[in-house]
């Protein structure tokens, strides 16, 4: 009955919902944020894990549920995770929009907020990367879409999206580095609630991440896609 006015409603109910729990039933806070600058930082940390999520969610049965595409000499294959990605990406556009528009009422408005369009197409440009081997590995293994569910509950805890680094025990921190999307969170942070740019190492990370991730994911789509087809 609502139409696309669900692609504006369910960033919003979503966010509520974790704002919530992350506030209320969690307990959790850093001590120099108040409740709603805290808001801010859950909600910018946890769009870019939707768009993650989201994406490798839609990416990796995008193959399987078009097969009449596959052999086709016409439409390129690689196009279909490709588009499935970028379909998924108009909730976490407009959650994003509406994060940075509240930030900015409550006086976090900086130039900084300019860098979070860049730090979206990055963490794209990853996503499609991953998802291209996925989608591939997905027509071999049936299995891998329901074992993504468990690698999202893990990365949900794994991410600072509700806590900082600083929070977190010493011995885990070095391990938490090690998550990708952390990353990604953390020059969302930076841009949007600390109101100052991602360090250059940071820039450096991210762009390996996410140039490794498509390059690396186009070119083993390219060379196993005449092989595994077979399996579609």
């Amino acid at each position: 009955m609502l139409g696309l006015l669900w692609i504006v409603l369910a960033p919003l109910l979503l966010m509520s919902i974790y704002a919530a729990i992350y506030l209320y039933v969690f307990g959790i806070r850093p001590a120099n944020m108040t409740a709603s600058h805290y808001v801010i930082y859950v909600l910018s940390g946890l769009i870019p894990f939707l768009t993650f999520s989201d994406g490798l969610a839609s990416g990796t049965g995008s193959l399987s549920s078009n097969r009449a595409i596959l052999l086709s000499t016409v439409f390129p294959a690689e196009l279909v995770p490709l588009r499935s990605v970028l379909a998924g990406q108009a909730p976490s556009i407009v959650g994003m929009t509406l994060c940075v528009a509240a930030a900015a009422a409550m006086g976090l408005a900086t130039v900084a907020m300019l860098a979070v369009p860049i730090v979206w197409i990055l963490l794209v440009m990853f996503v499609v990367g991953v998802v291209w081997v996925l989608a591939l590995a997905n027509l071999l293994l049936k299995d891998i879409q329901h074992a993504l569910g468990f690698v999202n509950m893990v990365l949900l805890v794994a991410s600072p999206i509700g806590y900082t680094l600083d929070m977190a025990p010493p011995s885990l921190r070095q391990w938490l580095q090690l998550n990708p999307l952390a990353h990604y969170i953390d020059a969302v942070h930076q841009c949007i609630v600390y109101g100052r740019f991602p360090t250059f190492r940071a820039w450096l990370i991210l762009v390996a991440l996410s140039l490794v991730s498509l390059f690396a994911g186009y070119w083993l789509f390219q060379r196993a896609k005449r092989v595994l087809f077979d399996y579609a």
